[in-house]
């Protein structure tokens, strides 16, 4: 016999999803009958009999916090979860933090399932990944608070999201100040299988700013593929082979512009003197090989992420947003003005 779920627990207590969900996170928003219903149907049901058992008898309360999100070893991810720890570190309070890393995109909704039938976390933190409509409503039935950290959240209250179009435009337009005219874009492929639009909000904003300067497009300069160092090298490679080979090159983070650079190097050629490279992200990696690239403030948003999901938590009805700060240019070694140059 299939062992039962939050589902049945709440079909026989005859309550929602989230008063199971909240009576399962000892949470005072019950009234003392209606936690006794779901407690009734979970003993009736033996739904996570030990766990339930446990909490109920020592009183401990189970505070977790969830943070979902792809890649999770990648340094963009590292420094979203390094800010996430110390806003943790940096309040009174005994929550901890759990991850859950989506290694395939159908793992996500099944991620997500897990955590409401289970009741394992109090709030989620969502790294990237997009929410739809029917999981915006499976976590709030389930009284699950959450953040995201994505580009496609809009002005939502619970969304710290960087402006990735406009941080493409900031890129270009420094390579085209710098009197580049043949600027290259590597970045991921798009659509991208897991519903974010980094890649192509960024290359919206390269367009933008190649058609404020009057450049015309040239598709030969729009190399995309998987997210990676490996596959920004090859790529680079193509650009190289080229009739007319780019004289910059803007790489939609700063790992694949370290693909770039190493095949510009083993070709031969010199950064920035023969070709320039502008990344995107400024994880610590680029500070030490002297990386031009748009900072992003990628600590921040796991910092700021974690302070307005405790906000959430623990304070529900005075809620305050979080904005990160502008996106910034920082100018390292890898770019330098063309018109200087005589090749």
């Amino acid at each position: 016999m299939p062992n039962p779920t939050i589902y049945d627990v709440a079909r026989t207590a005859g309550v929602g999803v989230g008063t199971v969900s909240r009576v399962l996170n000892n949470s005072t928003r019950v009234s003392p009958e209606t936690q006794e219903k779901v407690l009734s149907a979970i003993r009736v049901l033996g739904f996570r009999r030990s766990k339930v058992a446990r909490q109920l008898s020592t009183g401990i309360q189970h505070r977790n916090i969830g943070a979902i999100m792809p890649f999770i070893t990648h340094p963009s991810f590292v420094e979203r979860l390094r800010g996430m720890q110390l806003a943790l570190n940096h309040q009174d309070n005994d929550f901890n933090l759990v991850l859950y890393n989506v290694s395939e995109p159908e793992r996500y909704h099944e991620q997500l399932l897990a955590m409401v039938e289970q009741a394992t976390v109090d709030g989620l933190l969502i790294a990237t990944l997009n929410v739809s409509d029917d999981q915006r409503d499976l976590l709030t039935q389930a009284g699950i608070p959450f953040v995201t950290l994505s580009d496609a959240c809009g002005e939502a209250l619970n969304c710290i999201s960087p402006d990735n179009r406009h941080g493409g435009y900031v890129a270009a337009q420094h390579l085209l100040e710098l009197g580049h005219r043949r600027v290259a874009y590597v970045g991921d492929a798009f659509p991208n299988i897991y519903g974010f639009p980094t890649s192509e909000l960024r290359y919206e904003g390269y367009l933008s700013a190649l058609k404020e300067y009057g450049i015309p497009y040239h598709s030969e300069y729009v190399c995309l593929g998987a997210h990676g160092e490996d596959t920004a090298h090859r790529l680079t490679e193509h650009l190289l082979a080229l009739p007319e080979p780019p004289t910059a090159i803007f790489a939609m983070s700063d790992i694949q512009a370290v693909g770039c650079i190493l095949a510009i190097r083993e070709a031969g050629l010199r950064v920035p003197e023969d070709i320039s490279v502008i990344g995107f992200d400024d994880v610590q990696l680029s500070r030490y090989i002297g990386l031009t690239t748009v900072r992003q403030h990628l600590e921040q948003s796991g910092y700021l992420g974690m302070q307005l999901l405790l906000n959430m938590l623990t304070a529900p009805d005075n809620v305050v947003a979080r904005q990160l700060p502008p996106l910034e240019l920082v100018v390292r070694g890898s770019t330098q003005h063309w018109s200087a140059l005589f090749r």
